[in-house]
């Protein structure tokens, strides 16, 4: 062991040679501070005292230039590197690179307010997992196979009624399993009808609802919101399976929008149901 071995700090968690310091330079040190805030979650209080990340602390300064492409570039750990890119640039940051495949990581950079190059790195256990899993099942299609873009979904007061209804009305025919709360209470079953499918569910309060599947739910869920839908049911990953939430647009039509993490069976959906109130 070497004299730069045996070498310890004075501050509790930090090793020899950790990057511990940041300094970024800033045009504008308050506009900065609420980027870095909104985007990484960086504690900021006030903004001209400098920031708290994990790790790491810094401050913004104004008398060196942005580096937009010299020098050393910070790199930043993040959970879903699609997600942050989305709220970079919802922030003001402007795109530069990626996200691309680098080893058991994903990487992308932009530019942020005051044009310095920022360096987002996603870990994933290898390359080929996509940007933006919530869980290694993530690798199943999130567009079911069966279904279209728009599905819709009827609630009824009495499912298993309506459901051999559809089946001598319209020929209909029933799909997988029926997922069923304890006290039997149908919470999802699929009808195939001709060449669509439609859900049928207990009364939730709604009379019909329109299911969507996308490639990227989190993208959709933005879009969607920034054209004045409002939320009924946060977006979240949910016990089932799925990464979903429910809208309401302008109008008062309902819309889910969902993407699948994982498949499931009813019996392994029941076992992660949470307890009942």
């Amino acid at each position: 062991m070497n004299d730069r071995d045996q070498q310890s700090t004075s501050i509790p968690g930090l090793a020899h040679g950790q990057l511990c310091y940041l300094q970024i330079p800033a045009t504008d040190v308050l506009a900065s501070a609420r980027f870095y805030e909104r985007v990484f979650g960086w504690q900021v209080d006030p903004p001209d005292s400098g920031f708290e990340a994990p790790s790491l602390i810094g401050q913004w300064i104004t008398d060196r230039p942005a580096s937009p492409d010299a020098g050393p570039v910070g790199w930043i750990l993040v959970a879903d590197i699609r997600r942050t890119l989305r709220a970079a640039e919802q922030a003001g940051a402007i795109l530069r690179d990626g996200p691309k495949p680098d080893g058991p990581r994903w990487l992308a950079s932009f530019s942020d307010p005051a044009g310095n190059l920022v360096g987002l790195a996603q870990h994933t256990s290898s390359a080929i997992e996509a940007p933006g899993a919530h869980a290694p099942e993530q690798r199943v299609a999130p567009v079911p196979e069966h279904l279209h873009t728009v599905t819709p979904r009827l609630a009824v007061e009495n499912a298993t009624a309506a459901i051999d209804f559809y089946i001598e009305a319209f020929d209909a025919h029933e799909l997988g399993e029926r997922h069923c709360a304890p006290d039997g209470t149908l919470i999802h079953a699929e009808l195939q009808i001709g060449d669509s499918v439609v859900m049928v569910t207990e009364d939730d309060g709604f009379k019909a609802l329109l299911c969507t599947y996308w490639p990227d739910v989190d993208s959709a869920w933005d879009r969607a919101l920034a054209a004045g839908a409002e939320v009924v049911h946060p977006l979240a990953d949910q016990f089932y399976g799925e990464r979903g939430g429910r809208i309401q647009d302008p109008f008062g039509q309902q819309w889910m929008l969902s993407a699948r993490l994982e498949k499931l069976s009813a019996a392994e959906i029941a076992a992660r149901a949470p307890a009942p109130d």
